[in-house]
């Protein structure tokens, strides 16, 4: 990763991932891995959380929706939600 951010898919995100078949889940894998590399990557819109983090949200493949965040600090990328559509 050239900006050494990582990624990270809490817990509702893990099991949505867990219960798909393997070519999607290396899909989405590639694409977090390229949030990774291009933390500063926008979504299709911008959502906030309770807390007023901001969010980047973005439809992917035509079948997902994820929703995310950059912890700068950390150098880490949080996906907070992954939705099958």
């Amino acid at each position: 990763m050239s900006a050494g951010y990582g990624y990270a898919v809490d817990d509702a995100g893990c099991e949505v991932f867990h219960l798909l078949p393997r070519r999607q889940r290396e899909r989405l894998l590639g694409f977090f891995r390229q949030l990774a590399d291009h933390p500063f990557t926008r979504g299709d819109y911008q959502d906030s959380d309770a807390r007023g983090q901001p969010l980047e949200v973005l439809l992917f493949d035509e079948q997902f929706l994820i929703t995310w965040h950059v912890d700068h600090a950390a150098q880490q990328v949080r996906i907070v939600e992954l939705e099958v559509v």
